[in-house]
């Protein structure tokens, strides 16, 4: 067996696929986010990274159909997005009410009462572009890409896709929790934190096999936590938020100068989204399964997807 080429699927081998992925999108991430763009770097970033997985998905994959991106743009893709913004909202809103009412924060200002700034917004509707940007790179590179290469890569032997679906998710969110080792007042908790994030963040995918829920509650969560709540963002301060806050209380609880994804309250809101996703797609009437996508090998999906374009 050629451990570098399969030959029987005309491509390389999916570790190798995803080794130069992971590659090629650092790369871009370095070098996109570096730009001086005034704040849309983070724009031609996802731009870019959005380019690389469709060149990936379609030329190094190759995939007659890019579906398996897990985005579509149909009217009900955009209404399932919009439903994973509401759920990062509200979520982010839970924390930062469960904080203030038991005198974990302090709020000491509002957006509009910065001296001197009249454009106090435009810094906030910038963050939001950003988070946009972030929110679909990451989705892209974690979730979409890894998941569905990965997935392929554990299916030999004895392993189906299903369990292998299981280990790629592990794998992924592993991924995931590491990337963010570098950030400012990183701790071991945080990364498990994050880590269980990803999983949070692949659960929406593997059941619909679209990426619109994950990519809505992940800007989503991202932008109302620094935005609009003053909340650090994994680390990272955010000057111009529309509530500024005073982190006080345990720092194990609300996770101090990390934000509350590096404490147990992230944990909780983790959990709960978790399980909100699950009782959604119940209600919805959707098998609590994975997609076929993800029950299914590379060659069966290829086979699915070639007689829909024929009939198409």
């Amino acid at each position: 067996m050629n451990p570098f080429f399969n030959k029987e699927e005309n491509r390389p081998r999916a570790g190798l696929r995803c080794i130069f992925f992971v590659f090629f999108t650092t790369l871009t991430l370095g070098i996109g986010n570096s730009l001086p763009l005034n704040g849309l770097e983070y724009v031609l970033t996802a731009v870019l990274i959005g380019s690389i997985s469709w060149f990936f998905f379609r030329f190094i994959d190759n995939r007659n159909s890019v579906i398996q991106l897990g985005i579509q743009l149909s009217k009900s893709w955009w209404k399932e997005l919009g439903f994973g913004v509401g759920i990062g909202f509200l979520s982010m809103m839970l924390i930062f009410a469960i904080e203030w009412l038991f005198g974990d924060l302090e709020v000491i200002g509002f957006g509009w009462n910065s001296i001197g700034n009249r454009l106090w917004f435009w810094p906030v509707l910038l963050f939001l572009i950003q988070m946009i940007s972030v929110g679909f790179y990451e989705e892209i590179i974690t979730r979409s890409y890894l998941i569905t290469n990965l997935k392929e890569g554990f299916t030999v032997g004895k392993v189906n896709p299903i369990i292998s679906t299981f280990l790629a998710i592990i794998v992924s969110s592993s991924i995931f929790g590491i990337g963010h080792i570098g950030n400012p007042n990183v701790t071991i908790f945080a990364i498990i934190n994050i880590l269980f994030a990803g999983v949070m963040l692949a659960i929406p995918y593997v059941i619909s096999g679209k990426l619109s829920y994950s990519i809505g509650l992940h800007l989503s969560w991202n932008f109302f936590q620094g935005g609009v709540f003053g909340f650090r963002v994994s680390g990272m301060p955010i000057r111009n938020s529309i509530i500024q806050i005073q982190q006080e209380g345990n720092p194990i609880w609300t996770g101090g100068s990390f934000g509350p994804e590096g404490g147990l309250i992230g944990l909780f809101a983790i959990l709960i989204i978790s399980i909100l996703f699950l009782i959604y797609f119940k209600k919805k009437g959707v098998t609590l399964d994975f997609h076929s996508i993800f029950k299914k090998t590379y060659s069966e999906n290829e086979q699915t997807f070639r007689k829909t374009d024929e009939l198409a």
